[in-house]
């Protein structure tokens, strides 16, 4: 029986492999950053318009993608930059004020966030607060479990287009320095660590042996160890 729960776990580990080959998207070329800022829900603008009385509102960006500002009631902001939302507030607000003096600033950016998920201590999603790289949005995760495959890392960015993938060598940066795959991060991105071949053949047996662990009282990390013989 155990006989056959391995072999079972071999050819599992092995339709796992072929898939990821057949699979994986090459990458095409250096990832490009977004050179302006663009405003989205829930990011806090602020307001001020002058001449006295002055005008100032701490506005929170809606789920609808619009804020509420007196005597011209909704703005459009999803989507564009602050010196957009500035010019057309100052348009709106010229049938109601001589020659307004309107200030938009990026209060709170909340909208942009990073996610990184896989093989890393504290997987999960993160703010990205100014301009920040591959290297840092690993380290906020707590860097890469030892079972991680860290010279096959990935950083997945959704376009309109479609999903661009772009390989992350996390050993190459950590170890030796190397800075070629330590891209710039923008809003949505997401770095993906795999498991390394041992932990895939040690996930692929616990999950078909997981009775037989559960009544050992081996679970975890320390089931993946004892199934691979500690080779990781």
């Amino acid at each position: 029986m155990v006989r056959e729960s391995l072999h079972r776990a071999a050819l599992l580990f092995a339709a796992i492999v072929a898939a990821a080959c057949a699979t994986s998207p090459g990458h095409p070329g250096i990832p490009t950053t977004q050179t302006e800022y663009l405003i989205a829900p829930p990011d806090t603008l602020t307001v001020i318009v002058r001449p006295e009385p002055e005008i100032k509102r701490e506005l929170v960006v809606r789920p609808d993608g619009r804020i509420s500002l007196d005597l011209i009631g909704d703005v459009e902001v999803r989507g564009r930059t602050v010196a957009d939302v500035r010019n057309e507030i100052t348009r709106r607000l010229k049938e109601f004020i001589v020659q307004p003096d309107v200030t938009v600033t990026l209060t709170r950016s909340e909208s942009r966030i990073f996610y990184v998920f896989g093989e890393v201590v504290r997987p999960g999603a993160y703010p990205l607060i100014g301009d920040q790289t591959a290297l840092y949005a690993l380290g906020m995760a707590g860097g890469s479990t030892k079972f991680a495959d860290e010279n096959n890392a990935r950083l997945v960015r959704p376009t309109p287009e479609g999903k661009l993938v772009y390989p992350v060598y996390y050993r190459a940066m950590t170890r030796d320095g190397e800075g070629q795959t330590n891209y710039a991060l923008q809003p949505g991105d997401v770095i993906y660590v795999p498991p390394s071949p041992f932990a895939m053949v040690g996930y692929a047996i616990q999950t078909i042996t997981y009775p037989i662990t559960a009544i050992l009282g081996i679970g975890g990390s320390q089931a993946i160890t004892v199934m691979t013989g500690g080779a990781l």
